[in-house]
Formats: C-alpha cells, structure tokens, sequence
C-alpha cells in the first residue's frame, strides 16, 4: 500500500499522464479510464456496429476476448520502454518506477506464511497510475499486433443531412469510411470482423501480441458471436 504522500505523488503523475496521452496518443476505441468517457460509450458503440452492419446487410464477427490476470501479468521493463516511446519524461519515467519499486508478496498456505519474495512484474494496483499505465501499454500493443492489416469492419457514413435518412448514404462522392477493429474498456476487448476468416486472422495477430507482451487469454472466457445480416439465408 501506499502512504499519503504516495498517493498525493501518484494523483499528480497520473493528471499529468492523462494530459499527455489525451493530445491523441491513445486509440479512440478506448474508452476506459478516460476524462468524460466510460462503459455507456463502449455499449453504444457496439450497438451501433451491429445496427449499421444490418443496415449494410453485412455479416459481423465479434470475439470478446478476456485476458488472464492482465494488471498482474505487466512486463515492467517493457511498460517502461512504451512509456519512453510515447514521449514521457525521463524523470517522469523514474518517478513512476520507484512507486513500483521495493514490491513483496507472501503466499498463505494453511495458515502459515511464506518468505516475502519479490514482485518484478504488474503494475502497483494501490497506485492511482495502475489502470492508465495499463491503458497505456494495452495501446501499445495493439498497434504492434494490427500494424501490418487492416481487418475490421468498414463503415459508410455521413455527418451532414438527416440522421435516419439511409438513401443518402448511397452517394459515394459524399460519404466516408472508417474502419472499426476493436472497441476496448480498459483490459477488456472486442475485436470485430466481417468474416470468419478475417476474425480468425484478428485473433491470432492478438495472440501473438499479447504473448509478447507478457499478457495471456482466458481461452475459458474469451467468446464469438455471430451476427448474420437479415437477408442471409437460414
């Protein structure tokens, strides 16, 4: 745990952490732990993705995926190198290193306690940086994972003109497309695709990453739904 001071220090680091990675260093898709935005905006979203796909008469693949102790499973030296990447301080970087410096743990097995040993991996979850530095290296990640592709579900859309008019949707020349792959609540994911084998390719570039980077998937947890569009066959 930490003392007063600590937590005064790790207030202070953290709004100076959030200042920096809201001048657009952190995906939009990421709506966990961030100034004016939560778990109603993930939910909205990934309503609107289903509706949109019907309307497109698109198929949609999401695998919602759970990953395993993910806070306690955090390469330090790795998150420290992340951090250095998207333009912390050295000093800043130092600051953080010592609030997850001098971490012990002792296993309790009938009663009786281990030896303390040393924790070298996670990050501090008494510290008020604990769930920004996962959104931080969980960023980080899924750009080394989908760096090469460009899997996800393409959108048509418009922002001019009335909102429940579809027709006009059929105007190339004024609309635009995006391409949204995950939507993300902190260490919760939900990678989406339009075909099994997009989704397939998704999942295994995730995997990959995340055995870089220290993390691992609850398999047991991790699952798919299917969304057929509503004029596919039976």
């Amino acid at each position: 745990m930490l003392s007063i001071a600590g937590k005064i220090l790790a207030r202070i680091l953290l709004n100076r952490l959030m200042a920096h990675l809201d001048q657009g260093l952190l995906p939009e898709s990421q709506c966990g732990f961030r100034k004016e935005r939560g778990t109603i905006d993930m939910v909205f979203a990934a309503r609107q993705l289903q509706e949109k796909c019907q309307e497109q008469n698109s198929d949609l693949f999401s695998t919602y995926v759970d990953l395993t102790k993910a806070f306690d499973t955090v390469s330090r030296e790795g998150l420290w190198k992340i951090m250095t990447k998207y333009g912390c301080s050295r000093k800043f970087i130092v600051l953080v290193r010592q609030l997850h410096e001098g971490m012990v743990a002792r296993v309790q097995d009938s009663g009786e306690f281990s030896d303390p040993f040393p924790v070298t991996n996670g990050v501090k979850q008494s510290c008020g940086l604990v769930l920004t530095l996962f959104s931080l290296m969980f960023s980080a990640m899924l750009v080394d994972a989908f760096r090469d592709e460009n899997v996800g579900v393409s959108l048509r859309f418009r922002t001019d003109g009335k909102l429940f008019n579809l027709r006009r949707l059929q105007t190339r020349t004024k609309t635009m497309t995006d391409t949204i792959r995950e939507l993300l609540v902190a260490d919760d994911c939900a990678l989406n695709a339009i075909s099994e084998d997009e989704m397939q390719q998704s999942v295994d570039k995730f995997s990959n990453a995340c055995t870089n980077f220290g993390l691992t998937i609850s398999t047991e947890k991790t699952v798919v739904i299917q969304k057929s569009p509503p004029l596919s066959p039976p």
